[in-house]
């Protein structure tokens, strides 16, 4: 009896033995198991948290400026939400409003909705803390985007030929004018020895007078002995040519329409330069990292502004791309700057044609033995010669300026065909333009030239100045009339912490148009 009692307890034993090492054992499994969902509970916040700031930005930057991007292709949020100051305060506020939908699932949701493990966040803070905006160090996101623009819209292939063509004709511009200065008039007599000895004209005759007509010898006498005939003095075509010359360029290319001219400018504290810009914090802004940076913000202002040839637009200022050159605050200064430009390489040109054509410098040189004729003064043949062809250049390249700004074409370098100006109408070229102005098949159009003068231009210049014109012509759209470029956000660093329970989590996320 004993016995059994004692085995009865015995297993009993044993059996509780069994319970307590199994619940023991659930116990650690348990616990095992809570900890892990813990743990898991907090990486899922700790994903929520990253998740909500990456969906915050997100959102806030697919708000890009709509005009920027349809106007040019610029990628930019406009921080400044329709007002005139910088709104980082709207930025952040957006970013939590579109965060919130991931920290809190039931946001807007009808069926109550949850996530996996049902974590709802609480924000406890957000903050900026660093942004880009357009105009930071030197302008460089605004030239990045520009030049990212380009490259998409052209092509390398495209851009590889523009930038060859570029090149060879601005070395060949500045060729000329160099060539072109070393022609002066204290080397006139060289000039007209040369000739001389290649036979284009008599050598001057020494003759001996005091100012007044010798009975002996008349005018008549030493125009035969230079081969030509007598021009009288108020028949001189410089004569004339200085008092077209006084009148101005503008009335002279436009002499028909220049009261059709654009008078339109800007005032003063209207330009983007004409402020300090507002600077961003705590990033650097990305640069370009491509070949050809001028050539593709160079093709930007060309193909995204207009120009004189473009006519009537509702723009602040009509002559954009002359802008970029001359920098001046309204369309005629511009324009007649670009033109003294284009003018002065077209002189160099046709001077160095004068200069070197036989056919041409022979004619300079009768000319100019007739008017010394005329003048009594034999010995002023040569520097008559020299200011002939000076005037004859500058007529003729005034007769260039009109073809181009009527669509037409002009070489770079002249040739017997392709010449204008006969010498006869030195003196008359404005009311000779009709007859002889013409268009060449080959040679460089109105764009061109502007293409080769831009390429004196430095590039921060040109960048501020297409800059300036950029947000001009945005501030023209309905209700972007504060638009300010360096409000512009090209990339932001927001930080936001949550939390559940008495556990916090903290995320920090960069976004940017150029990531």
């Amino acid at each position: 009896m004993r016995k059994l009692l004692t085995d009865n307890r015995r297993e009993r034993m044993s059996r509780g033995s069994i319970t307590l090492f199994v619940s023991m054992l659930l116990l650690v499994l348990l616990g095992l198991i809570f900890a892990g969902l813990k743990s898991m509970r907090q990486a899922a916040a700790r994903a929520a948290t990253a998740s909500a700031l990456e969906q915050g930005l997100y959102s806030v930057f697919a708000q890009y400026d709509r005009e920027l991007f349809e106007d040019y292709g610029l990628l930019f949020l406009d921080g400044g939400y329709g007002t005139s100051g910088l709104r980082l305060d709207e930025v952040l506020r957006e970013t939590e409003t579109y965060a919130e939908y991931i920290l809190d699932p039931t946001k807007n949701n009808l069926t109550g909705g949850g996530n996996l493990l049902s974590i709802r966040l609480n924000r406890e803070n957000c903050s900026v803390t660093g942004y880009v905006l357009a105009t930071d160090q030197e302008n460089t996101a605004f030239r990045r985007q520009v030049c990212e623009q380009m490259k998409l819209q052209a092509g390398a292939e495209l851009l590889k030929k523009i930038s060859e063509g570029i090149y060879q004709d601005g070395e060949k511009a500045d060729g000329l004018k160099k060539q072109a200065g070393t022609y002066r008039t204290e080397k006139a007599q060289e000039y007209y020895d040369r000739d001389v000895a290649e036979g284009l004209c008599r050598p001057v005759p020494s003759v001996e007078q005091s100012g007044e007509e010798s009975e002996e010898i008349s005018a008549e006498e030493i125009a035969e002995g230079f081969g030509g005939n007598v021009v009288p003095v108020w028949e001189n075509p410089l004569l004339s040519y200085r008092l077209l010359r006084g009148k101005g360029l503008l009335k002279l290319v436009f002499a028909e329409n220049e009261s059709g001219l654009s008078r339109k400018s800007i005032g003063a504290g209207e330009l983007l330069s004409d402020r300090e810009h507002a600077l961003g914090m705590g990033m650097t802004p990305s640069k370009w990292e491509g070949p050809m940076e001028k050539l593709l913000i160079q093709e930007f202002l060309i193909e995204n502004f207009p120009c004189f040839q473009d006519g009537e637009q509702q723009k602040p200022l009509l002559y954009q791309a002359e802008y970029a050159i001359g920098g001046r605050r309204n369309d005629r200064d511009n324009l007649k700057l670009v033109l003294s430009k284009m003018q002065v390489l077209r002189a160099a040109s046709n001077m160095i044609f004068l200069m070197t054509d036989p056919d041409k410098r022979a004619q300079a040189d009768l000319l100019a033995a007739g008017i010394s004729a005329g003048l009594l003064n034999p010995e002023l043949a040569p520097v008559l010669a020299f200011a002939i062809r000076v005037a004859w250049a500058y007529g003729e390249s005034v007769l260039d300026l009109q073809v181009l700004t009527r669509g037409g074409k002009i070489p770079m370098v002249k040739t017997a065909e392709s010449w204008q100006l006969s010498i006869e109408n030195i003196g008359r070229f404005t009311s000779a333009a009709g007859s002889e102005r013409k268009s060449s098949r080959a040679g460089l159009e109105y764009r061109d030239y502007l293409r080769i003068l831009l390429m004196g231009e430095g590039t921060d210049r040109l960048t501020g100045r297409i800059m300036d014109l950029t947000e001009l012509n945005i501030r023209t759209h309905e209700g972007k009339e504060s638009f300010r470029l360096d409000h512009c956000i090209d990339a932001v660093n927001i930080e936001i912490g949550t939390s559940v329970g008495t556990n916090t989590y903290t995320a920090e996320r960069s976004y940017g148009y150029d990531m």
